[in-house]
């Protein structure tokens, strides 16, 4: 059954690098269509598509009554997001350019909303009233991110939009939903494979969330990521990264401890996890800072960070 498992793994994982590829090319499209910069048309339309499959994990897990999977998946999607996928995309591009002048100056607020689930797991759990509170902020900073449109200032002029009138308009957007949904599918297969595998080699629940699951569900935001950076599209690659970290931490998190409060017993490999994520943040947020870049060394750095991570999790499990 394993050699079946692996082969419907690669087989997602095929469908994962199409999808990706098309929907770089309709957001791009889409982009100069609108006038809009990279980063918000990134945040706004392509993260909610990539992060469907965490609200998906985040549901069912609710729904079951194993919400501490949807907290692994989570911290697990927003390590691997800041810090192998974003290392990444800048070792491809070679070097990630921050032009993106929201980028610079929420950094912080991003280290702060990914921090609070932690925080709030102080008592061990996370209530529905936590769980509101989680919404309200996610709603906070959808209008945060909305007013200050002024602030964006890469815009993509040179994009070659071709969209003309509202038949074509209404015609990339069915392509967009075509191809949101064959990455979510993907991702959901790959994710349930991963599962299955990962039993058959008997790994602890507590790390399939925290690693497998996370890293399945990222793999939108990875593809997307890579794509967009052959692509020279570095923007959309960052707002997507950042807008899933927030995404995540707020909307999915919260609306999964109103289905059903989160209740941790054993909080060593989530605190470890959610230790290695702050890490993360704090050297993205040090690098953007320092030459409004990260370089293609610093991303080496971050991905050699999340290979620490995975050996401190299997050394300390």
């Amino acid at each position: 059954m394993i050699i079946i498992y692996l082969l419907v793994f690669v087989i997602a994982c095929y469908a994962l690098v199409r999808s990706g590829a098309v929907l770089v090319k309709i957001l791009t499209r889409l982009s100069g269509y609108f006038k809009l910069t990279e980063f918000v048309l990134a945040f706004v339309l392509m993260t909610f598509a990539t992060t469907l499959p965490e609200l998906f994990v985040g549901i069912t897990s609710g729904i079951k009554g194993f919400s501490i999977v949807s907290l692994g998946n989570v911290i697990g999607s927003n390590l691997v997001n800041l810090s192998f996928i974003l290392g990444l995309v800048a070792v491809v591009a070679r070097g990630l350019k921050v032009e993106s002048k929201i980028a610079k100056r929420d950094s912080w607020i991003i280290f702060v909303i990914a921090s609070l689930p932690l925080l709030l797991l102080f008592d061990k759990k996370i209530s529905r009233a936590e769980g509101f509170l989680l919404l309200i902020l996610f709603g906070w900073y959808i209008y945060h991110i909305l007013k200050q449109k002024d602030a964006f200032t890469h815009r993509v002029h040179h994009i070659r939009h071709d969209i003309t009138g509202l038949e074509k308009l209404l015609k990339v957007f069915i392509y967009f939903i075509i191809s949101a949904l064959v990455l979510i599918f993907s991702s959901w297969v790959l994710v349930e494979m991963a599962k299955l595998i990962a039993e058959d080699l008997y790994i602890p629940l507590s790390l399939i969330s925290l690693i497998l699951v996370a890293f399945g569900t990222s793999l939108p935001e990875l593809i997307f990521g890579m794509r967009a950076a052959i692509a020279k599209h570095e923007g959309l690659s960052l707002g997507n990264i950042i807008g899933s970290v927030v995404i995540n931490s707020t909307f999915i998190l919260g609306l999964t401890a109103i289905i059903s409060p989160i209740q941790v017993e054993n909080t060593k490999v989530i605190y470890i996890g959610g230790g290695f994520m702050m890490v993360a943040i704090l050297l993205a947020n040090l690098f953007i800072a320092t030459k409004n870049k990260i370089s293609w060394k610093e991303g080496l750095f971050l991905m050699a960070f999340y290979l620490a991570f995975l050996i401190a999790e299997f050394l300390l499990k």
